[in-house]
């Protein structure tokens, strides 16, 4: 039996997963504390740390936060849990927060995933 080429690449390529952060006007990531991303896969976890360019009127802040392509075992597939730990500053008003926010997702072979954490401002909450 012959497996297409399409079916082939999809079966042999591993499961790509990509975790962004939404800018929101007015909120920026603090690059003073560390804001990780924990990737949770089969019962084993992986922390990583997000950045970004400086913020040149704002040194302590991130401009922005740059997408995190995230490795994860060629054999994977299945829920994976995303957490998300974002040390933020509220520019208008002075205040920083931590925020937490977690999803569940489902990997499988040849599709790429994408999560995007958007923070909320203390007025959202």
């Amino acid at each position: 039996m012959l497996l297409s080429p399409l079916l082939l690449t999809a079966v042999l390529t591993p499961p790509a997963l990509v975790v962004q952060v939404a800018a929101v006007p007015g909120l920026a990531l603090s690059a003073q504390a560390p804001s990780t991303v924990t990737v949770t896969a089969n019962g084993k976890s992986q922390v990583l740390a997000l950045s970004g360019p400086p913020d040149p009127a704002h040194p302590e802040a991130l401009a922005r936060v740059r997408d995190l392509p995230v490795s994860l075992p060629s054999a994977h597939t299945g829920p994976v849990t995303v957490s998300v730990k974002l040390f933020l500053c509220d520019r208008a008003r002075g205040l920083c927060t931590v925020q937490e926010q977690s999803r569940r997702v489902m990997l499988t072979p040849g599709r790429p995933v994408t999560v995007t954490f958007t923070p909320r401002s203390a007025r959202q909450r």
